[in-house]
C-alpha cells in the first residue's frame, strides 16, 4: 500500500521583495526578480529577517464584542451628557420641568391647515387608535402619538416652511414614513417614531420663532424632543439608516436653542459617525442610487456639515469631519428653476423667495458657503497650528478670511441684506434669514477679536474717554460698526414669540449692541447716533425682558455687557445735551 504524502502548506508571499519593502516603493513582484532588482542587478528575497511580521488578526466574535461594548459606552456617556437637555431647555421659558408622563397634549394649529397629502388612514382602521385617533401601541406602550388628523397639519406645516429651506427629509418619504406608522401596527419602531416627533419639534420650533399662533408651542417643541432624544441609544445601536442620521441631526438643530452648546456638540459627534458610517460624504456612496434618493443624501450630508461647522467655530473646538475628507458636490444651484401656482413663483429646495415672489436666494447653497468660512474662522484664529503662526501670517489670513466674507456677502441680494430683509421675507423665512446673518457677523466679530463673552473686551470697550480705535483699526472698525447696526436692527425684527432663537444670536447680538453703543459714545454725532441710541436702548429694555433675574451660567455676562450698554448710552445722551441741548 502506498502511503500518501502530503506536501507542507506554502507560506503566504509577501506583497513586496524585500529590496522594494526597504526602499519604500511599489514592488511589481516579477518572478524570478522584480523589476527593480532586475535595473539594480541585486538579489530578489523576500525573506528578509529583520522585516516585521504581520499582525495577527483577533478573532472576529472578539472584534464585534469589543466593538459593541464600546458603543454601549458611547450611548451611556451619550445620554448622560443629554440627560439635563430638558432642564436646560425650560430655563429659556422659566418653567418647571417637563414631565415624561404630563407632555401636553398636542394641540392644532390656529392658522388654517392646508389639505394633507395623504388621507388618514384612521378610518377603516378602528384597531390602529384610541377614540380619539391617537396611536397608543399595546406592544410598545411608549410609541404614542397624538391624532393623525392633528399630526398631519403640522407635519405639512414642516413640510412648507422648514423642510424646504433646510431639506433634511424628502417629503414623499417622510409622509410615508408617518402614514405606515400609523396604519400598521406590526411597522412601528422606535426610530420612525423618534423621526416624527423630532419633525413635530422642528415644526413648533419654526412656527414659534416665525411669529405663528400655536397654543403651548414651546411645551410642545420640547415635549417632542425629549420623546425623540428618550430612543437615542437605539437609533445608535440598531442597523445605521438614512433616517438614523436624519433623528439625530434634527435633535441637534433643536439643541442649538438651550444655552449650552456642549449637548448638540455630543449629538454631532454621534451624528457625524452615521454620516461617515452610510458614506454621505463619498461620490460613490450615491453612484448606485436613483437621482431623487442621491440627492437626499447629499443633502443630509450637507445639512450635517453646516452644523459640525457651526457647533465648532462657536465652540472654538475643533469640527468632527475635515475639509479633506469630503469628496461629494455642493448642491445644484436652483434659483432659476420655478414653476408657477396661482400666479406666484414656486422655487425649489433650499431656496427663500421674497414675499412678492420676484427675487429668490439660494439659502442652503449659501448656507454651505458660510459654514466653509467658519471653518476657516476656527482654523486660521482658534486651531492649535493657527497658534504657531507669526503675526505677519496671522493678518495673512485674517485679510483673507475677511476677503472671503466680503465675496460671500456680494453674493446676496439687497432684497436679504440684513438691513432690509424683515420687509422682504415672510415672517417664518425671517428666522432663517436671521440666523445667517447672526453666523455672518459672528465670524467678522471673532476676526475682530470682539466678543460679548469675553469679559476683558467688554471691561476694554466701555473705559471711557478712550477711542475705539485703540482696539480695532479705523478701517476695520467702521464696516463692523455698519454690520452690526444692520444685523441688531434685523433681530429685533423677529416678533416676540420668536426670542426662543435667541440662545442660536445671543452673544453676536449683545456683541453688535454692544459696538454700536461704544461707536456712539467714542465718536458722537454721527448720522446715526439717535437711532442708534434708540436701538441700545431697545436691546437693554429686551435683555430686561427675556432675562430678568435669571441665572446661568453667562447671566453674570449678559448683565455686564447689559449694564456697559446702558453706561455707554448714558454718555453718549450726556454729550448729545450737551452740545445740541435737546434729543
Amino acid at each position: 500500500m502506498e502511503v500518501p504524502t502530503y506536501a507542507p502548506t506554502p507560506l503566504r508571499k509577501q506583497q513586496t521583495c524585500d529590496k522594494c519593502y526597504l526602499r519604500k516603493i511599489k514592488c511589481d513582484r516579477q518572478q524570478p526578480r522584480c523589476s527593480q532588482c532586475v535595473a539594480d542587478m541585486s538579489e530578489c528575497t523576500y525573506k528578509a529577517p529583520s522585516r516585521p511580521s504581520r499582525p495577527r488578526k483577533r478573532p472576529a466574535v472578539a472584534g464585534k464584542v469589543h466593538e459593541a461594548a464600546h458603543m454601549r459606552a458611547f450611548v451611556e456617556q451619550l445620554q448622560s451628557q443629554v440627560a439635563d437637555l430638558t432642564k436646560r431647555l425650560d430655563e429659556t421659558t422659566n418653567r418647571s420641568e417637563l414631565q415624561k408622563d404630563q407632555l401636553p397634549a398636542l394641540t392644532k394649529p390656529t392658522m388654517e391647515p392646508k389639505p394633507t397629502l395623504i388621507p388618514s388612514p384612521i378610518n377603516g382602521h378602528s384597531g390602529l387608535s384610541n377614540a380619539d385617533g391617537s396611536v397608543n401601541d399595546s406592544m410598545s406602550p411608549h410609541l404614542n402619538l397624538p391624532p393623525f388628523d392633528q399630526v398631519m397639519p403640522v407635519i405639512q406645516m414642516y413640510l412648507d416652511h422648514v423642510n424646504s429651506v433646510t431639506p433634511l427629509f424628502h417629503p414623499g418619504t417622510l409622509l410615508g414614513l408617518v402614514n405606515d406608522f400609523y396604519e400598521f401596527p406590526n411597522r412601528r419602531d422606535t426610530v420612525s417614531w423618534a423621526a416624527i416627533n423630532i419633525v413635530l419639534a422642528l415644526t413648533y420650533r419654526q412656527v414659534m420663532v416665525g411669529g405663528l399662533a400655536v397654543d403651548n408651542g414651546t411645551d410642545l417643541a420640547l415635549g417632542h424632543l425629549n420623546k425623540a432624544q428618550s430612543v437615542i441609544s437605539d437609533v445608535l445601536l440598531s442597523e445605521t439608516k438614512l433616517l438614523h442620521a436624519q433623528v439625530l441631526l434634527g435633535i441637534a438643530t433643536m439643541l442649538q436653542i438651550s444655552k449650552s452648546l456642549q449637548p448638540a456638540m455630543v449629538i454631532m459627534g454621534a451624528a457625524m459617525r452615521l454620516v461617515r458610517g452610510l458614506g454621505l460624504h463619498t461620490r460613490a456612496s450615491t453612484a448606485h442610487l436613483d437621482t431623487e434618493t442621491a440627492k437626499q443624501h447629499t443633502y443630509v450630508f450637507w445639512i450635517a456639515y453646516i452644523l459640525d461647522k457651526d457647533i465648532s467655530m462657536r465652540m472654538r473646538s475643533p469640527s468632527i469631519h475635515g475639509d479633506d475628507e469630503v469628496d461629494v458636490d455642493m448642491p445644484v444651484a436652483v434659483i432659476d428653476r420655478h414653476r408657477v401656482v396661482d400666479g406666484k413663483r414656486k422655487f425649489g429646495d433650499g431656496v427663500i423667495a421674497t414675499v412678492n415672489g420676484n427675487v429668490a436666494m439660494d439659502f442652503l447653497l449659501t448656507r454651505i458657503r458660510l459654514a466653509i468660512i467658519e471653518g476657516g474662522v476656527y482654523d486660521y484664529l482658534y486651531s492649535v497650528r493657527s497658534q504657531a503662526r507669526s503675526p505677519e501670517e496671522r493678518n495673512i489670513a485674517i485679510s483673507s478670511l475677511v476677503d472671503a466674507l466680503q465675496e460671500w456677502q456680494s453674493h446676496i441680494a439687497p432684497e436679504f441684506d440684513a438691513a432690509s430683509a424683515a420687509g422682504n421675507v415672510s415672517p417664518t423665512a425671517l428666522p432663517f434669514i436671521c440666523s445667517l446673518h447672526a453666523t455672518s457677523f459672528a465670524c467678522l466679530a471673532m476676526i475682530n477679536e470682539a466678543n460679548a463673552w469675553s469679559q476683558q473686551w467688554v471691561i476694554s470697550i466701555r473705559k471711557y474717554p478712550g477711542t475705539c480705535a485703540d482696539l480695532h483699526p479705523r478701517s476695520r472698525w467702521e464696516p463692523l460698526v455698519e454690520h452690526a447696526r444692520d444685523f441688531a436692527v434685523l433681530f429685533e425684527s423677529i416678533p416676540p414669540s420668536g426670542y426662543a432663537l435667541i440662545w442660536e444670536t445671543i452673544c453676536a447680538y449683545l456683541t453688535a449692541v454692544m459696538l454700536v453703543a461704544a461707536n456712539n459714545a467714542h465718536r458722537p454725532f454721527s448720522d446715526n447716533m439717535l437711532s442708534d441710541m434708540k436701538l441700545t436702548r431697545k436691546a437693554v429694555q429686551l435683555v430686561d425682558d427675556i432675562f430678568g433675574n435669571q441665572t446661568f451660567p453667562e447671566s453674570g455676562q449678559v448683565h455686564l455687557v447689559r449694564n456697559a450698554c446702558a453706561d455707554l448710552n448714558q454718555n453718549a445722551l450726556r454729550r448729545w445735551y450737551e452740545k445740541f441741548g435737546t434729543a
